[in-house]
């Protein structure tokens, strides 16, 4: 059949010539010379020495349906902080705790952010409460170490609170913005309310009460437990003792028009007050001092000549307002003194929490507009590193934050500090990540893999994907300039167990995030002389 095709296709050819009918020669028809499968050979003329692999496209689950799930996330809703690019696409990338959790895309307003140190992670943070602020929410960055955030928070208006020995100080039996405000509940106060309107005033305020208690018992028994080094128990009613001498100490201060001070906690309890007897019925003076021993020794800790020195054992040095962004700067104490950093810490977290709490029930009551806080708690590892049994108290302090109306996100640089002293600890701790409804991941090595899908569903593409961003920067062989880390500004943000979405801030700041957040501020002039890497 070839040969008789070609005997015809020459009889028709030369038919058409004798007819006039030759069609018209076509660049097609046309030979090309060095013109091959890749490319044209020849000086500049473009052959490429390997045939590119084909584009690739991204689709819906349901056109390419039976490839589900993907291995890496496509896309995220256009709503939220402005991130960065697709680390694939390219197309944007947003996405907060806030606006997410108000959309109704997850269910609490929480994240945790895990990288190694250097890959950007307050950077990221930064540019998420940009957005986050530019959405009409507070900002509370409590306990600022290096300090990151201080330009920030000053750039979008925010109360700045300086702690360190020496400095400002917190009291931690402090009630907080309700020092201020709680007057403001008391139906003694009001005028012309009906019997029910009374009824249920009265029942809100001493539920206010309640809650400052607890909060001042969490704080107080967390420092004291951060002293002695060990928890308090109920086998020699500590925690009863120093309850009830919490109460008793309130009490007395609120005639005097004060807070009430760690040292009047200590003077009750060291005098034997009735009612603090009367709670633990000891049969003798000797008794009750052996029974409280311990207890006296750590509230003693806390006075200046203990291991915080001035900080918590004087009344706050600032009132806090309830309607600005917060940052509690602590870098002014060094990183040597972990205990003090750690309970500075633990000090900051529970006088915030009651800064949104306050805002929030003022709101429901009508007497304030409503207002919505962000809490953000970095550089989790040094506090639970410092005394592992804080995450107790950590524990009681965001366990609520979704009802409290307020979101939060915590930061470290690893899921191997969350392991503690003991597996109920490690299990209280692990469940802050299990509680975070987004996750932020940078790089992190290999033997993180098995305790993340311990938590969530990893594909092999996003662990290789964090893994690879593990890596340490290089130097150019060729041309001597140094390479930042692979990984540095890059992250995968998960929601639940759906396939994470691979992002990249950029390689630098903005000029104007620059300005505002360098962490690498004390390091200026070193690396100017070696150049902007």
């Amino acid at each position: 059949m070839g040969v008789l095709d070609d005997v015809f296709d020459k009889v028709a050819s030369s038919t058409n010539r004798l007819l006039g009918r030759q069609p018209a020669v076509t660049a097609d028809a046309l030979p090309f010379p060095g013109l091959t499968a890749k490319g044209v050979q020849g000086a500049t003329l473009g052959a490429h020495v390997y045939v590119e692999a084909p584009p690739e496209f991204e689709a819906s689950s349901l056109q390419v349906c039976g490839f589900w799930p993907f291995s890496v996330g496509a896309s995220t809703p256009l709503v939220g902080a402005v991130l960065g690019k697709h680390f694939y696409s390219g197309g944007p990338v947003l996405g907060d705790p806030m606006t997410a959790f108000k959309r109704g895309i997850i269910s609490a307003p929480s994240a945790f952010m895990l990288a190694l140190n250097g890959r950007g992670k307050s950077s990221l943070v930064a540019r998420m409460l940009l957005g986050i602020s530019d959405g009409g929410d507070l900002p509370m960055i409590l306990g600022d170490l290096k300090p990151d955030y201080v330009g920030f928070n000053k750039e979008i208006g925010g109360f700045e609170f300086s702690l360190g020995r020496g400095m400002g100080g917190i009291n931690v039996l402090d009630a907080g913005p309700w020092a201020e405000h709680l007057s403001r509940l008391d139906p003694a106060r009001r005028e012309g309310i009906d019997e029910l309107e009374y009824a249920r005033l009265s029942k809100r305020y001493k539920e206010v009460v309640g809650r400052v208690h607890g909060r001042r018992l969490n704080a107080l028994r967390g420092l004291v437990e951060m002293v002695l080094r060990e928890e308090l128990t109920e086998k020699r009613s500590e925690v009863t003792v120093l309850s009830v001498a919490v109460e008793i100490a309130a009490t007395e201060a609120a005639k005097r028009g004060e807070q009430p001070l760690p040292s009047d906690v200590l003077r009750i309890i060291t005098e034997r007050h009735p009612r603090v007897r009367e709670n633990i019925l000891p049969a003798t003076d000797d008794d009750y001092d052996k029974l409280t021993s311990n207890l006296r020794t750590g509230l003693n800790g806390l006075g200046p000549h203990g291991p915080f020195g001035d900080v918590f054992c004087r009344q706050t040095t600032e009132q806090v307002p309830i309607d600005r962004a917060l940052c509690f700067d602590v870098s002014s104490i060094p990183s040597t003194d972990a205990q003090l950093r750690a309970a500075a810490q633990l000090a900051c977290w529970s006088y915030g929490q009651s800064v949104s709490e306050c805002a929030k029930i003022l709101s429901e009551e009508g007497l304030e507009p409503e207002r919505h806080h962000f809490m953000v708690m970095d550089e989790l590892w040094q506090i639970l590193e410092a005394w592992d049994g804080s995450v107790y108290r950590i524990n009681a302090i965001t366990r609520l934050n979704r009802t409290e109306g307020l979101g939060q996100i915590m930061i470290t640089h690893s899921m191997k500090d969350l392991e503690l002293s003991t597996p109920e600890r490690t299990k209280i701790a692990r469940g802050f990540v299990e509680r975070s409804s987004m996750l932020f991941l940078g790089g992190l090595a290999r033997n993180e893999m098995p305790d993340l899908l311990s938590i969530r569903p990893f594909s092999k593409k996003e662990q290789d994907l964090l893994v690879a961003w593990s890596a340490e920067g290089s130097t150019n062989p060729v041309t001597g300039k140094p390479s930042p880390p692979p990984g540095r500004g890059k992250f995968l943000m998960k929601t639940g167990d759906m396939p994470g979405v691979p992002f990249t801030t950029g390689r630098q700041l903005t000029p104007r995030e620059k300005q505002i957040h360098d962490t690498n501020a004390a390091w200026a002039a070193a690396i100017g002389a070696h150049g902007d890497n």
